[in-house]
């Protein structure tokens, strides 16, 4: 067991702190969500549990060990508690998958027969068995997180901390990486505490753990979270329809424990319809419910011509294969597009060519109708803090567009725009970029972006470890940018989240286009998905259940 006792820890003598008296028990064989808002402790509290960082007040012992006995209890608690941390470049060391995994296992001294056993079965849990000698750096983020679990599974941990390490997952290897983190507990007895604002891992998990400001705010069952504590779920867990239409089937009389997840809801609506217990209008409510995250009408564009288009674009690593292929695409001023798709299908790549950082191998890319040139389009990377590197604010943000020529008047004018666009506050402008929270120093990478003043702009994986305001900020920035007569381009996995804030979706499979049109043609389409090779987001998933439901019981 994990048993912490009034921890307490502070990086600043003039705030708050991070954690303050946290008394908590972990157990071996349950999955516990630890879950709040960017800011509130999560992490801190995570990286206490295993070892990465000693209590500056209070204790933490793991099966009776304390790491603050010395280096070879630190060490011992590090073997028994494996760490997965959001950004998984942070932690791989190898350039080759098969060594990546084996890393671990090779320093405990094992020979070479159970380390090959190790990796092997390690891999076939997170799906990469295949994969053994790709390069680390080919892979997609989604595929660097599930090596990067791979390789603290290979360790065979009694407890694992995943810190938002399913953030760059998509909808198809979520269902899997929730499953894995089942069977680890139920059946390998392996304690579990996962970082997340996912709704559907927290109604997967246990037990619930909420904090709010370094301390906690709850602890309890996921569904007396849900139902029980409306506000306080709302204020920390991601907006979900198919999580509302959970509630409200909770509310007609569904207790699903211990798995109440909106499938088994679902499911129970459907067969109390056949019989006769619950009726067509509460079906229809339900569907109402789902439909909250479906598309609304927005913008078509202004009618230009495209801000940013590619034609017949193609483009590869190196010679023996295409990572993009015959790529057409445009995106209007005034316009948001959603390029979606599964991990590796080759939405970064995109944005890379797209934003004039990879000279395509065939084919052409134009903003407003011209060959780009620098300046043209701007991109915000998957973590875009990585890309700061002045001594201060205000230089990171005066960096582009001096670099771009713009006089003194011009430089003030694009700092304060971008600033108030990503609600940045001016009394951090004099401040070092590195001593910023992480949500402070995300902003300020943004802004940096948006003081290019470009015709297009990229997001790529924009809202990856936001919380639901964050989430909801990131949204309304997108939309600014059309808005203010920008072509948009965002990438993202997380299709539920997007499709009602954009204007059209492109699906991206294998490196070609595989569906284009609005959001609400794809809710209606029933091929569409599969041509992409993907699945449709659950929300869109349950409502087409609940309406062929409806439509057997008219019949």
């Amino acid at each position: 067991m994990i048993e912490v006792r009034g921890a307490c820890v502070s990086y600043r003598t003039d705030e708050p702190p991070a954690v303050a008296d946290v008394t908590l028990d972990f157990e071996p064989g349950r999955v516990v969500s630890l879950v709040g808002a960017n800011g509130s402790g999560k992490s801190t509290l995570a990286s206490l549990l295993c070892a990465m960082r000693l209590c500056d007040g209070g204790s933490v012992r793991v099966d009776g060990i304390d790491p603050a006995d010395g280096a070879s209890a630190r060490r011992e608690v590090r073997r028994r508690v494996g760490l997965v941390r959001q950004h998984p470049t942070e932690q791989l060391v190898s350039t080759v998958v098969f060594d990546e995994v084996a890393f671990g296992p090779r320093n405990l001294g094992l020979g070479p027969d159970e380390v090959r056993r190790r990796v092997t079965s390690a891999l076939a849990c997170v799906g990469l068995d295949g994969y053994n000698m790709r390069d680390t750096s080919s892979l997609s983020g989604g595929q660097q997180q599930l090596l990067a679990i791979a390789g603290v599974l290979a360790m065979e941990p009694s407890y694992l901390v995943l810190d938002e390490a399913s953030s760059m997952l998509d909808s198809s290897a979520r269902p899997a990486h929730r499953a894995l983190v089942g069977r680890l507990a139920s059946e390998m007895g392996v304690g579990v505490v996962q970082v997340t604002h996912d709704p559907l891992e927290v109604l997967a998990s246990d037990r619930v753990v909420i904090m709010d400001r370094g301390r906690v705010a709850f602890d309890g069952a996921p569904l007396d979270f849900l139902m029980g504590q409306p506000a306080l779920w709302d204020a920390t867990v991601l907006p979900s329809a198919s999580v509302e239409a959970l509630r409200r089937v909770c509310a007609l009389g569904f207790d699903g424990r211990p798995s109440a997840t909106p499938e088994a809801a679902a499911a129970w609506l459907v067969r109390g319809l056949a019989a006769g217990r619950v009726s067509a209008d509460d079906v229809r409510g339900t569907l109402d419910a789902l439909a909250g995250a479906l598309p609304r009408a927005l913008s078509s564009g202004s009618g230009a011509a495209a801000g940013l288009s590619l034609s017949h674009v193609s483009y590869g690593y190196d010679e023996a294969s295409y990572v993009l292929r015959d790529i057409e695409l445009a995106v209007a001023p005034g316009e948001v597009l959603l390029v979606a798709g599964r991990s590796g299908s080759g939405k970064s790549t995109l944005a890379s060519v797209a934003a004039g950082l990879f000279e395509p191998d065939a084919g052409t890319v134009s903003v407003r109708g011209w060959a780009p040139r620098p300046g043209d389009a701007g991109i915000a990377f998957q973590r875009p803090e990585d890309q700061l590197f002045c001594e201060s604010v205000r230089d990171e943000l005066a960096f582009a567009p001096r670099n771009m020529g713009a006089d003194e008047p011009e430089v003030a004018r694009r700092i304060e725009h971008a600033a108030r666009m990503v609600g940045l506050d001016e009394a951090l402008f004099d401040r070092y970029p590195f001593d910023l929270s992480g949500g402070q120093a995300r902003r300020v990478a943004i802004a940096s972006v948006l003081a290019l003043d470009a015709a297009a702009y990229l997001f790529d994986e924009p809202t990856a470890g936001l919380d639901a305001a964050g989430r909801s900020q990131m949204h309304a920035l997108a939309r600014a940018c059309a808005d203010d007569g920008r072509a948009v381009i965002v990438i993202s996995h997380d299709l539920e989240e997007w499709m009602a804030e954009v204007d059209r979706v492109a699906l991206l499979s294998d490196g070609r286009i595989a569906w284009t049109g609005t959001p609400g043609e794809l809710s209606r389409d029933r091929d569409a998905f599969g041509a992409a090779s993907m699945e449709p987001p659950l929300n869109i998933a349950l409502a087409r259940l609940l309406e062929d439901a409806l439509q057997g019981g008219a019949r």
